[in-house]
């Protein structure tokens, strides 16, 4: 896929999640309470009610607006992509958009009417945005690495090539500047491609054997791969190969969730993004699997102490199982 698709579709993506919920309620057949806004009340929060019946809280957050069940203990949330999803079972994500492009081709005056009147501000610092990493398709060998090489399942590569968090990158990296490398591209808060994971070809590592494990240019922010299925569950890892291999893992249980990972010891910014993410999505299970030793139990701490700062989340600790060390290794191990 090109860039200028790419771009594209992510800034369709980020229209729709600014649609105020007037514009979409129509369309979802939404219904405003106004019993249940005089009883919880809240500055920038309103509730609605879905065709079945489910209160579910609106308000508007740093990307969009977005959702979850009043009742905390009830499941989903997230964007309006989401919350069509979750009115109408067995819809996929291109149901959603397909849907949602209706309201968003009528949805000018409201928009325009939604958006906050902000003060007048004294003269600020500009920071420039990072520069977005340049990405193309996926290297020819990028199926049969993962899933002959590093254990992960054919349906966990499809679903990730999907999402499309899998791609190709050409570092400009010796012995062959021009070799394609398989990339983990991290996304910032911006939504902006700053950074990769990087695997290189055959015979890029060390002495010119085995593969090559590196980082590309740029900013980390977070690899994200979308849940299967709607969930208020995520799940954080060092690295996105680790991150398959809990979603193949968690696949082998019917279970489903988010999974993130920060391309190893994550900076503030990144910590900050986690807590923000987690945040817009409802979440309220952060599952920290990181790798057993001493590195990945000093990370695990670091997301922690991130997530609990936005809201009272749930930090199970999710080790690989006994005699290994990080999720990867319990994948490679599955392989036949």
């Amino acid at each position: 896929m090109s860039t200028n698709t790419q771009t594209n579709d992510r800034g369709e993506l980020d229209a729709l999640r600014q649609l105020p919920p007037e514009a979409v309620a129509g369309l979802l057949g939404l219904n405003h309470d106004q019993a249940a806004q005089r009883q919880h009340g809240g500055s920038g929060y309103s509730y609605w009610r879905t065709p079945a019946g489910e209160l579910i809280t609106i308000r508007q957050g740093r990307a969009g607006w977005v959702w979850h069940p009043t009742q905390r203990g009830g499941g989903g949330g997230g964007d309006w992509l989401a919350l069509y999803q979750h009115i109408n079972p067995g819809a996929n994500l291109g149901h959603a958009r397909r849907a949602l492009r209706q309201a968003l081709a009528g949805a000018g005056g409201h928009a325009r009417a939604s958006q906050p009147l902000l003060a007048p501000r004294a003269a600020t610092i500009v920071i420039e945005p990072p520069k977005p990493l340049e990405l193309c398709e996926p290297p020819a060998w990028a199926v049969d690495y993962l899933q002959r090489e590093r254990g992960i399942p054919i349906s966990t590569i499809n679903h990730a090539a999907r999402h499309r968090v899998m791609a190709g990158h050409r570092p400009g990296y010796r012995p062959d500047p021009s070799a394609v490398h398989l990339a983990f591209p991290h996304t910032t808060r911006e939504g902006i491609i700053s950074h990769a994971e990087l695997r290189g070809p055959e015979g890029s590592g060390d002495g010119g054997t085995g593969r090559s494990k590196r980082a590309s240019r740029g900013r980390k922010g977070l690899w994200i791969l979308p849940a299967q299925e709607e969930t208020r569950t995520m799940v954080v890892t060092e690295g996105a190969i680790k991150g398959l291999a809990c979603s193949a893992r968690l696949a082998q249980a019917d279970k489903h969730a988010w999974i993130v990972s920060t391309g190893g010891d994550p900076g503030q910014a990144q910590l900050q993004q986690l807590a923000w993410l987690a945040e817009e999505l409802g979440i309220d299970t952060l599952v920290l699997a990181q790798d057993s030793d001493q590195a990945g139990n000093q990370q695990a701490a670091k997301c922690k102490c991130a997530a609990v700062l936005s809201a009272p989340i749930k930090t199970p600790r999710f080790a690989p199982p006994g005699g290994f060390v990080g999720w990867d290794d319990w994948a490679m191990a599955q392989r036949g």
